[in-house]
């Protein structure tokens, strides 16, 4: 017998004749009767096991059918189980309509048809086999769904599906922590709505092919940005799933980066960086073809130039170095002080580059931050460097750190009010040897902001300025909240 199969009838009576007569009439469906003869006795059984159906009388004594039902309805698993009633005495319309409001499905009066009795009960256990085929199904279904969403939430990968017309309809774990977003929020929307160049999908949605493959930024909530290579396949039919796509990617970003700084440490070595290596070759050679046997004033100049240009290089290579450990280095997380770290920085900088200069210094409250204290040193020590270079034209140098609260992250920022620089330019700004000002203007290798970018990016944050010519500039950068 299959588990559909074994179904019990509950019969509730006083009277064991009519017990008797009830399990006759019911034999044959095949099915198992349980008999008991009050209402306490049916609740015991209805603790521990279930029925398709209960077939109650109404006249009993201590406890009659209603109070029976009554008590039966308030137990969650046996709140929808179908009764009849049945009853010899009453046929007032104030009892049958009692037990229709206790949830009954049927009131029989006795005398009964045997063979009406034995169809409703019939149809009742037959519902109650679909009901139970179907809640099986749901649960293996269940059991299948849960199945899948930890496989996609274990994998790394991105992971989408979507319908027809291109409109969410999942995502896994690996999706929501790149973007930002949830499940709840993005279901229905279209998947180009969070790529930053929205054509080529919506191009493909418009005569969908097989496959779809692309390298697109895709946009977080906090609308950065992050190089995903991506591949977007129809489903097949005999999956039961067909119309639908599934969307699998890879977030490219720090190795596209990373690629990208490799070329131009490449071209650093051959460009940059040769310019200091022939003018020490060449001041070398008039040393020793002309100054062999003595040092004038002359040749302790052209030493100078070349201990000048021997500086250069070593700063060029050491902050390439530096650079390209970054992407390198374990990443120690940790809650940081993030007063006492700008304050340090700030002190320490302006040491350095900041001389006997009087530079107005203002710094706000700043809550606490969450990551590597030695990497976020550093982006504090390049930016206030870059203010108080920037500001040394200035009579009243001014340079200001501050908060404010974002969405999922904190904002940090560092204002001067130095020469500033044209935000037409701006997209320079972070790149590797990139300068906005001239070297004969501000010294500089072009590798401090780099170095700022490689570090909020390893921190999933953000960084972005804003500035006027002759009207200073503010840097600012996020890192994400930590609970």
């Amino acid at each position: 017998m299959s588990e559909t199969d074994k179904v019990n009838i509950l019969l509730v009576d006083d009277n064991i004749q009519n017990l008797a007569a009830l399990e006759g009439i019911l034999r044959s469906l095949d099915r198992t009767i349980v008999k008991a003869t009050s209402g306490p006795e049916a609740l015991k059984y209805l603790l521990r096991n279930d029925a398709a159906v209960i077939l109650l009388d109404v006249e009993m004594p201590d406890m009659d059918g209603f109070q029976t039902a009554t008590l039966i309805r308030e137990r969650d698993k046996s709140s929808r189980t179908p009764i009849i009633f049945l009853s010899a005495i009453s046929k007032s319309d104030v009892h049958v309509n009692q037990g229709y409001s206790l949830g009954g499905v049927d009131y029989i009066f006795k005398p009964f048809a045997p063979d009406v009795l034995r169809s409703k009960v019939a149809a009742l256990v037959d519902l109650y086999k679909q009901r139970y085929e179907a809640g099986r199904q749901s649960a293996l279904l269940k059991t299948e769904r849960d199945f899948v969403s930890a496989i996609l939430d274990t994998v790394n990968s991105l992971v989408l599906v979507l319908d027809s017309k291109g409109k969410i309809v999942r995502v896994n774990r690996a999706w929501e922590s790149l973007t930002g977003n949830t499940i709840d929020t993005v279901r229905g929307h279209y998947l180009w709505e969070y790529l930053e160049d929205s054509a080529n999908a919506e191009a493909f949605f418009r005569s969908p092919n097989s496959t779809f493959k692309s390298e697109e930024y895709w946009l977080t909530r906090m609308n950065a940005r992050r190089l995903v290579q991506w591949c977007c396949k129809g489903l097949d039919d005999h999956l039961g799933a067909g119309g639908h796509f599934v969307v699998t990617g890879r977030d490219i970003t720090e190795l596209r980066q990373q690629t990208e700084e490799l070329e131009g440490f490449t071209y650093s070595v051959s460009h940059d960086m040769r310019a200091p290596v022939r003018a020490i070759d060449g001041f070398t050679r008039i040393l020793i073809e002309e100054y062999s046997d003595m040092l004038d004033d002359e040749g302790r100049r052209l030493l100078e130039i070349v201990r000048a240009n021997t500086e250069k290089m070593g700063q060029l290579i050491d902050g390439l170095l530096a650079l390209s450990r970054l992407g390198r280095e374990k990443i120690v997380l940790s809650d940081i002080d993030m007063v006492e770290v700008a304050q340090t920085a700030f002190e320490e900088q302006k040491a350095a580059g900041g001389g006997k200069r009087e530079i107005s210094f203002k710094m706000e409250s700043l809550p606490p931050a969450y990551g590597d204290r030695r990497l976020i040193t550093q982006v504090f020590q390049n930016l206030l460097s870059n203010a108080i270079k920037f500001t040394r034209n200035e009579k009243s140098a001014a340079i200001e750190i501050g908060y404010l609260p974002g969405q999922g992250e904190g904002i940090y920022y560092v204002r001067d009010n130095g020469v500033g620089f044209d935000m037409n330019h701006a997209q320079k700004l972070f790149g590797t040897f990139q300068r906005l000002h001239a070297a004969n203007e501000f010294e500089g290798s072009g590798i401090g902001l780099a170095t700022v970018q490689r570090i909020i990016d390893r921190h999933r944050g953000r960084v972005w300025a804003d500035a006027k010519p002759g009207a200073g500039a503010t840097f600012y950068f996020s890192l994400p909240s930590h609970e």
